[in-house]
Parts: C-alpha cells; structure tokens; sequence
C-alpha cells in the first residue's frame, strides 16, 4: 500500500498570526465604537444647546428672563440646562457601548406624545453619525488586518 503523507510547515505561527490579526481587528473595532458613542453624546447635547429655536417664546417666572423653544421636528432648545446635563455615554462590552438620557421625559421629546409633537434629537444625532462610524471602522479594519 502505497502512503501520501503531507506535512504543514509553520502551522504554529500561523494559528498565532491569526489569532493575533483576530485581536487587532477587535482592539480596533472597540476604539472606534467608544470614539463614536463619545463624538455621538456630544453631537446629542450639542443639538440640544445649541438650536435652532423658532418656536414660542415666552417670559419665564423669573421677569427678565425668556425663552425661545424649539418648533416642532426641531431638537428641543434648551432652558434649564437638565436635558443636555443628562446625556449620558457608557461602554457596556468590549464592543458595545450606550447613549442615552437618564431623564424620563427625553423619550416624549424625542417622539412626540398625544398633545405634544417630536422634537428628535438622538435619532438624527444617529444618522449624522452612521457614515462616519462606518468609514471609521473600515479604516480601522483594514488598517488591523494589514
């Protein structure tokens, strides 16, 4: 009986080269879905404070002070600062992390209620920043495997 026997050279080094590549692509990965959820919050707050405010304006409690709000469709426009202050980030995994506000009331401005129209925020913070989270992580992928 005749026997072909075929011997791998360098199978070690392989598995470890690939298993490194595995970890450089996932590091990369990682900083660029952090970056993102960071450059994400700050888009979010800034669209709060920032306006445009071309809704009503009224005369606060206090006489000499007023505020513009934001017209429907429009990020709401800050007045007390507490939206903007409850924006918060936090990484919950190796590649996942979280924006949000801890503040009930953030969910009926970002999609309306019965009496009130939306007034998004996040969700247009979100596409704004879709293109960018996917250039950067192709750049970084490709940058980890090369």
């Amino acid at each position: 009986m005749t026997r072909l026997s075929v011997e791998l050279q360098g199978e070690k080094a392989f598995r470890k080269a690939l298993a490194q590549a595995a970890q450089d692509v996932k590091d990369a990965t990682e900083a660029v879905v952090v970056a993102t959820a960071i450059e994400l919050r700050a888009d979010v707050v800034q669209s709060i404070q920032r306006g445009p405010a071309s809704g009503r304006t009224r005369k606060k409690s206090n006489p000499m002070r007023v505020h513009t709000a934001s017209a429907p469709g429009q990020p709401p426009m800050s007045d007390t600062g507490r939206l903007a202050n409850n924006i918060y980030f936090e990484r919950l995994g190796d590649l996942t992390a979280s924006v949000g506000s801890t503040l009930a009331y953030a969910v009926h401005l970002e999609y309306g209620t019965s009496r009130m129209a939306a007034r998004p925020f996040f969700r247009p913070a979100v596409e704004r920043m879709r293109p960018k989270f996917l250039g950067k992580l192709e750049t970084a992928i490709s940058g980890a495997v090369k």
